[in-house]
């Protein structure tokens, strides 16, 4: 019996998701790929996961750590002091030094004459005053940040179909028609069968891909939808895992796309 990838527990062959950790067992051969968010293993054509319902969009790797900067040189030893004098000896140049000085003062208070008087300074002439500054031109209004960019078509018609999933998941009538042209063919059958759908089953797994997206004027595109759908029957308590492929017609429809028709194709 094969294993499950993620917590090797025993699953039967063909069977979409491992009961006990939720994870994705199909297609083995193109390897692991795990929700960033809650670390299940999903399929590598998923757009979001199917436990989380986290966007499934690869992360930058980590940045390499910066290398370390070389350490500075140690600083040269520094020199060693000369030695000094004795405190002794020390002591008697301040001593000598003092007695000299006081003989100074006695000979020169003894000797001073009277200053002549000062002679008038002329005036000086003052320095001419430094040209005003010019005037700082103005600060330079701020750059407009730039606009963000808008979705491109193909995130467009992905909220459209995340918008279904959500609603089939909740079994909100409302939310699911509001997906759909108001043109859109046979609309209250359409609706009649989502609610008939819903009384027998339940939906535990939804997953959809989305490819060959192919714009055909400014309010219509037209691109390829995969759903994987796990059912649970609500009388037997019986699971259903499903696949359906469809083309599907997309139209804007005062600014917001719906989709116009849909085709299963094999």
């Amino acid at each position: 019996m094969p294993q499950c990838p993620h917590c090797q527990a025993v699953y039967e062959l063909g069977q979409r998701y491992c009961q006990v950790c939720g994870s994705f067992l199909l297609h083995p051969e193109t390897g692991d790929t795990f929700c960033p968010q809650c670390g299940i293993r999903v399929s590598h054509r998923q757009e979001f996961c199917h436990e989380c319902d986290a966007p499934l969009k690869g992360e930058a790797a980590a940045a390499p750590a910066p290398e370390g900067e070389p350490s500075p040189a140690a600083p040269a030893p520094a020199a060693a002091p000369a030695k000094g004098l004795q405190p002794w000896a020390v002591g008697l140049l301040i001593a000598g030094g003092v007695i000299i000085l006081l003989l100074l003062i006695l000979v020169f208070t003894r000797t001073e004459k009277p200053a002549p008087p000062a002679l008038p300074t002329p005036p000086k002439a003052e320095a001419p005053a430094p040209p005003a500054a010019p005037p700082a031109p103005p600060a330079a209004a701020p750059a407009p940040e730039p606009a963000a960019q808008p979705a491109s078509l193909k995130e467009q018609l992905q909220s459209v179909l995340a918008k279904m999933r959500e609603a089939r998941l909740k079994k909100d009538i409302i939310q699911l028609m509001d997906c759909y042209s108001r043109t859109f063919p046979d609309l209250d059958d359409k609706r009649r069968e989502a609610l008939k759908a819903w009384e027998n089953y339940d939906y535990t797994n939804m997953v959809f891909t989305i490819d060959e997206v192919q714009p055909l004027d400014a309010d219509n595109a037209t691109t390829t939808v995969t759903w994987y759908v796990d059912l649970k029957n609500r009388r037997t308590g019986e699971l259903i895992s499903t696949t359906q492929s469809f083309k599907v017609r997309f139209a804007k429809e005062l600014g917001q796309w719906r989709i116009r028709t849909l085709e299963e194709t094999e």
